[in-house]
């Protein structure tokens, strides 16, 4: 009985203790959380070209930086202002689904309906296969 009472004292304090650290985790990210969901540096792109050595795009402050990053160091290698990201409009996406259906051979009417909204029909219709999802 008394190994009994031990081990739920045990499971209990230890509950408690993740429930405290998961409690602060939670409340650190929320204080850390910088200007809402704007990032200041987001990475566009990352390529590895060796075990410990890779080339990284990174977007700071109206800036794209090419930076070499190896185990010791990072090398700004290239600087160039940021290229304006352009918004989509209805009429850009339904002429990209046309030309999108074009080049893969279907219907461009089919690929009209996709962009207007309606449901399309077929056997892969609704699943992640289909091209309407894409």
């Amino acid at each position: 009985m008394d190994s009994f009472i031990l081990v739920l004292r045990v499971v209990l304090s230890l509950g408690a203790v993740l429930t405290v650290l998961w409690l602060a985790q939670k409340y650190a990210r929320r204080r850390l959380k910088v200007g809402g969901s704007e990032q200041l540096v987001s990475v566009v792109a990352r390529q590895g070209i060796g075990q410990k050595a890779a080339v990284v795009l990174v977007d700071a402050d109206g800036k794209r930086f090419l930076l070499g990053v190896t185990e010791q160091s990072v090398s700004i290698l290239h600087t160039a202002d940021a290229p304006e990201v352009e918004e989509t409009d209805e009429e850009g996406a339904a002429a990209f689904s046309r030309k999108l259906a074009e080049a893969s051979g279907e219907k461009a009417s089919a690929a009209g309906a996709a962009a207007a909204g309606a449901p399309a029909a077929g056997p892969l219709a609704g699943s992640i296969l289909a091209p309407s999802t894409w």
